[in-house]
């Protein structure tokens, strides 16, 4: 939930900035929500090495340990939201940050299934549960889509695109 308020909120801030920038004017919405993404993810990553405690709680259902993978999680966001922000590894640190995204998925549904509380207390706990399993792919498809990782993309050619 984090990485979607940080997410809309950067993006906001990137469309308002490139109404005065003649350096983000040249580039579209979908590399602006790109850009948008890889600053939420970054910041995000900053804060799982600032405030492990705080994320605590959605790696307790596997791991006894949580801060080491929670600094690693950290390390690997920060690394992808800033491997996002330049143009000659973007794809490959999406490829990176859908990985990660898709095991956060398992995660959801046994914190749901083990009733682990995170931060805001237990009776918000099962909204966040389920807004978080819907959340993840939703977010695994926006990265798909901004950062050109489809596989149709290679297939569109326009060389036979003729009206008879």
């Amino acid at each position: 939930m984090l990485l979607i308020c940080t997410l809309i909120l950067s993006y906001i801030s990137i469309r308002i900035a490139s109404r005065f920038s003649k350096y983000l004017s040249k580039y579209d919405k979908k590399d602006h929500l790109r850009f948008a993404f890889g600053i939420a993810t970054a910041l995000v990553g900053f804060m799982h090495i600032i405030l492990p405690s705080f994320f605590g709680h959605l790696f307790s259902t596997i791991f006894s340990s949580t801060y080491e993978i929670i600094n690693v999680a950290g390390f690997i966001q920060l690394v992808c939201g800033i491997g996002l922000l330049i143009r000659r590894v973007y794809r490959e640190a999406a490829i990176i940050l859908c990985i990660l995204l898709a095991l956060f998925i398992p995660l959801s549904i046994l914190m749901l299934t083990k009733y682990i509380p995170g931060p805001l207390g237990a009776e918000y706990e099962p909204v966040l549960g389920y807004l978080r399993i819907i959340a993840f792919p939703v977010l695994i498809w926006i990265l798909i889509k901004t950062s050109d990782l489809s596989p149709r993309k290679g297939l569109i050619n326009k060389k036979f695109d003729q009206d008879i």
